[in-house]
């Protein structure tokens, strides 16, 4: 009977023994389980961060874009009614080249060197040009200009450069133009006299998205 007590005690005791290593056991399961899941937490945090961050970035990068686009594209009202000494903004169709065109001075010439006269005077615009385009563009692109007597509706183009290559006193506009760069040079008109002109980069008859147009009377001609 004693015998089998002790052997029962000892039952008692090898179970006790196996469920405190289990209890002991359980706890390091969940702790290295907890550390995995914080890992894994801190890992999808980290990337849904530097998605964030690209995100970002990328809509950063598009809204420039659409700024820069939208100032590229921004459409500028007719320039009317300048007179000398003022600038004008001039877009070209269809390339939409954009410059400012400033009317210097204007001058009267009875004669020109090695070019020939066909109606009462030459009349001789001085200007500057400016590229305040996003790109270059060369000067002889830029929308030809017209010189006609005011309200009616006429204009005579310049002389072509080829024929003022040998004219001295002459500064062709031509050459390439980067963004910022100027240009200074003399469109030369043989025209007959009137008492009041209009000099235009183009009327409402042509194809030009913003035009530029300057009055002045004969007087104001030098």
């Amino acid at each position: 009977m004693k015998k089998n007590s002790l052997l029962s005690m000892f039952l008692v005791l090898i179970i006790c023994l196996i469920l405190a290593a289990c209890s002991d056991d359980k706890p390091n399961e969940e702790t290295e389980q907890t550390g995995e899941e914080q890992t894994e937490t801190d890992s999808n945090n980290t990337d849904t961060s530097n998605e964030n961050t690209q995100q970002e970035s990328e809509d950063g990068t598009a809204t420039e874009e659409k700024d820069e686009e939208t100032s590229n594209d921004e459409y500028v009202e007719h320039q009317l009614g300048l007179k000398i000494g003022e600038t004008g903004i001039v877009v070209s169709s269809p390339d939409k080249l954009k410059y400012e065109v400033t009317l210097n001075e204007v001058s009267y010439r009875d004669e020109l060197e090695n070019v020939s006269l066909y109606g009462d005077t030459f009349v001789l615009v001085d200007v500057t040009v400016k590229n305040v385009d996003d790109r270059a563009f060369d000067a002889t692109d830029i929308f030809e200009p017209g010189l006609g007597g005011l309200d009616s509706n006429e204009y005579v183009p310049p002389i072509g450069s080829q024929y003022l290559q040998d004219a001295s006193e002459i500064q062709l506009i031509e050459g390439e133009l980067d963004p910022g760069d100027s240009i200074n040079g003399t469109y030369v008109f043989d025209i007959e006299k009137t008492d009041n002109y209009n000099f235009v980069f183009g009327h409402a008859a042509d194809q030009i998205t913003t035009r530029a147009e300057w009055e002045f009377s004969e007087g104001e001609v030098k």
